[in-house]
């Protein structure tokens, strides 16, 4: 099976654009449901026509519906899902496994995709999601080729990769900036891209001067057409593009690229040219390369100098000289520049002093000589050329020719490949079978076929008369003719059996529905028939001092999530020697191929319980100790909830992305006591492969030649307003970047506890022993008397540091 050429649409325009450009598939969204809830998307009331019309071009159509839902909207969840099966939908890409389960339902025939937002990186999670009805996977965007080589061979669910596009600092499905800054949450397709803001490092409480990088959360755009054969080979079935935010040029030029590169691998064509690349990139990049295929590259991801589009280097600005009333920019070219291209001079930090225009003017072409020549631009009368601009990089924003170029491609009317046989035996009607891509269909004609008098009907009449295909989305491919010798058969009859084809290849084919109800699933999403696990606040801990401290304090229990395997393992055997002491550990939130062996330390270690922070964890969780999901694994609705508790949690921690009063709603609905709730703790905001530690205190590419600046270094980002907030890498070498505030659900305590709620936790970064003895006394007391809520949020509020925060859990409305 060959893998399929995915691209992205935001609206009609894109879509067509895909379609025109070769695309094998196109995936949109409806609005609301969908994790791109800036683009223009599709009305629910215009699917069955966008569907009509990707069909009759041979093209599937996927809908995404890749985002949590609340209890409250499962209803019209369910109606998307019965819209999309009534337009014939080939797919629809879910995150949410409560609606993975109502897509199965409702609609047993209608493919269910699992979205990257699942964050499936080893092959349990593919076959957890397999489990829930998922026939394809989108794999995280941060696995190897051999990551994927191992996950297919555990695995024979279908695999979707990105090859281009935007990449997200942070793994999907496990950012949580926008939502703790500003309560719009990239799990609902609200992503307040706070990964492409400026940030300043500070290490052990001092900044750090790096020049002119200010965006070291923003990596460059992946482009991996030259690793297209590379995926083909083990087995991806498609090959997905980002950008439902990008306009139809960046959508038409990307998907040509795709196609040419996936011929390529099939032997079809000689691949794509630079010029294929260049087109591309140009309509839209940030940098490019092969991000994590080829593996970790620390130094390479993320350059930081700039943090949006830029289009491709043409050269570096020398000087500047003004004669006769203009301002010429003097720059050694290494490409081309037109009158009409929009050129950009590189600035400062935080693109301070950076220069741009529309090209008005051009002496000489550049790129004649091998270093490149200088040329002259004049941008205009109105570009007010500063006078100290900065000699740097010129970087050439848009270029109408190339715009031009790629509409020209784009002109042709995409004509999809229609296979025919035309068949029968002497004396009966003929059958004509028609073949177009995936879709088949079967005509039997209303004429006989009977043995010529005179001239037999030849090859090259019927190839006439079954090619007048006109404007049909199709174009007659291959025919094979299976008729007896010597024979004729009515041509009028071929003609109309022509037209039966296109009509039964081009109709609709809406997906069988059941009587199953949203109201039936949430009705049926009860908690577990068995006691619900011990109260108590539980602590999670960094360091063993902080775990004694806890236990001292009188915590219930602590979890230890430690840089160092090692490290966990002394602690646990120095805390078992307190009497009565509750130690849990937690593995890594990320488990890639060959990484289930520190789940298995840790096991090892008999801990009482784990914390499940994965897919492949849930599914491969040992019942014979305590384990409880963590809020990575994304419950908001009663559908998740009673579906992770089914797979043997004790207890979940329920997902950040519920306000208060939606945290609330999900424990009144008899789920409370098996919710362990996160009082307090710093939010995780980013939770990525990528090793700022390693990246900005070393010149390593990995694990492996970095050093280990994390264990000698304590690292933070300084905001704009600057907040510092913690770095912290895991034993995995990924790095998490916290909140500087910590958020405090406290005042929620009296309502909780009325909901039945009886297990709190709290999550500790740097604290230190006498800080943990603080936390943990005072939500000690408001658990105990839930009363004294009101005034510890007082004190919290305005103790030492930067206070608390309600975070995500305030209510906006």
């Amino acid at each position: 099976m060959f893998p399929e050429v995915l691209a992205p649409a935001g609206d009609r325009a894109s879509l067509e654009a895909a379609v025109r450009a070769g695309a094998d598939a196109v995936y949109f969204g409806l609005r609301g449901y969908n994790a791109r809830a800036r683009a223009t998307n599709f009305d629910e009331e215009e699917l069955a026509q966008t569907i009509q019309y990707l069909h009759d071009h041979g093209v599937k159509g996927y809908v995404t519906l890749n985002t949590l839902v609340f209890d409250d909207e499962v209803a019209g969840v369910e109606r998307a899902i019965r819209t999309c099966a009534a337009a014939g939908v080939d797919a629809v890409i879910v995150q949410d496994l409560g609606v993975a389960k109502l897509a199965r339902a409702i609609a047993p025939a209608l493919a269910v995709h699992a979205s990257t937002q699942m964050t499936c990186t080893d092959a349990a999670s593919v076959e957890l999601a397999k489990e829930l009805g998922a026939t394809r996977v989108i794999l995280a965007r941060e696995l190897s080729l051999d990551d994927i080589a191992k996950i297919r061979a555990g695995t024979d669910v279908e695999v979707e990769v990105f090859v281009h596009g935007a990449l997200c600092i942070s793994y999907s499905g496990q950012c949580l900036t926008s939502e703790a800054i500003g309560g719009r949450s990239a799990n609902r397709g609200a992503c307040a891209q706070a990964c492409r803001l400026p940030y300043e490092l500070v290490v052990d409480d001092q900044r750090v001067d790096l020049g002119d990088r200010a965006y070291l959360l923003s990596p460059e755009d992946l482009e991996a057409s030259s690793i297209v054969g590379d995926l083909a080979r083990l087995g991806v079935s498609s090959l997905k593009i980002e950008g439902r935010l990008k306009g139809p040029e960046y959508v038409a030029a990307t998907t040509q690229l795709y196609r040419a590169a996936r011929d390529a691998a099939l032997g079809a064509s000689a691949g794509p040219t630079d010029e294929d690349r260049n087109d591309a990139l140009q309509t839209f990049t940030r940098g490019s390369g092969v991000g994590f295929f080829r593996g970790v590259d620390h130094q390479r991801l993320v350059e930081g100098r700039s943090c949006d589009h830029r289009g491709l280097l043409v050269g570096h600005l020398e000087r500047v000289e003004r004669a006769r009333g203009r301002a010429w920019l003097c720059i050694r070219a290494e490409a081309e520049i037109a009158r009409g291209d929009g050129l950009l001079v590189e600035g400062g930090f935080a693109s301070a002093g950076e220069f741009g225009g529309r090209v008005w003017d051009v002496i000489g072409a550049g790129g004649a000589e091998p270093n490149g020549a200088v040329v002259r631009v004049w941008l205009g009368p109105d570009a007010q050329v500063p006078p100290d601009l900065a000699r740097g990089r010129v970087f050439k924003t848009s270029a109408p020719g190339v715009e031009k170029r790629i509409r020209a491609r784009d002109a042709a009317n995409k004509k999809t490949p229609l296979r025919m046989t035309i068949s029968g035996s002497m004396g009966g009607p003929f059958v004509l079978e028609g073949a177009a891509g995936e879709r088949r269909a079967r005509v039997v004609g209303d004429g006989s076929i009977e043995a010529a008098r005179s001239a037999p009907v030849d090859e090259a009449t019927l190839r006439d008369k079954l090619g007048r295909l006109g404007d049909t989305p199709f174009e007659l491919d291959t025919l094979e003719i299976a008729l007896p010798p010597h024979v004729i058969v009515p041509l009028s009859s071929v003609n109309r059996a022509r037209r039966a084809l296109v009509a039964a290849l081009t109709a609709r084919q809406p997906v069988a529905l059941t009587d199953a109800r949203a109201e039936d699933l949430i009705r049926a999403a009860v908690p577990p028939d068995r006691a619900p696990p011990q109260g108590g606040l539980y602590v999670l801990c960094r360091t063993l001092e902080q775990a004694a401290s806890a236990l001292d304090a009188g915590a219930a229990g602590v979890y230890l999530d430690f840089l160092e395997l090692t490290g966990t393992g002394e602690a646990v055997r120095a805390l078992r020697a307190r009497p009565g002491a509750f130690i849990g550990v937690a593995p890594p939130r990320i488990r890639k191929p060959g990484e289930e062996k520190i789940d298995r330390y840790l096991a090892s270690l008999s801990p009482d319980a784990v914390l499940v922070r994965g897919l492949g964890a849930l599914r491969e969780l040992d019942r014979a100790r305590s384990n409880v999901g963590d809020f990575s694994l994304n419950v908001t609705n009663r559908i998740t909830a009673a579906e992770v508790l089914g797979r043997g949690l004790d207890a979940f921690t329920p997902s950040f992305d519920l306000d208060a009063a939606q945290l609330l709603v999900l424990a009144r609905t008899g789920f409370g006591p098996w919710m362990e709730t996160v009082l307090h703790h710093p939010m995780a905001l980013f939770h990525m492969e990528h090793c700022v530690i390693a990246a900005l205190l070393s010149e390593g590419r990995d694990y492996k030649t970095c050093g280990r600046p994390c264990e000698k270094h304590r690292v933070s980002l300084r905001d704009r307003a600057g907040m510092d907030h913690p770095v912290e890498a895991d034993v995995g070498c990924r790095n998490t970047v916290f909140h500087a505030r910590p958020q405090s659900a406290v005042q929620l305590l009296p309502e909780l506890v009325r909901a039945g709620v009886r297990r709190f936790r709290i999550e500790l970064v740097r604290e230190t022993a006498d800080d943990v003895r603080r936390l943990v006394t005072a939500y000690r007391e408001a658990i105990d008397d839930p009363s004294s809520s009101s005034r510890i949020w007082k004190t919290l509020r305005t103790d030492s540091g930067y206070g608390v925060v309600k975070g995500s859990l305030r209510v906006l409305g």
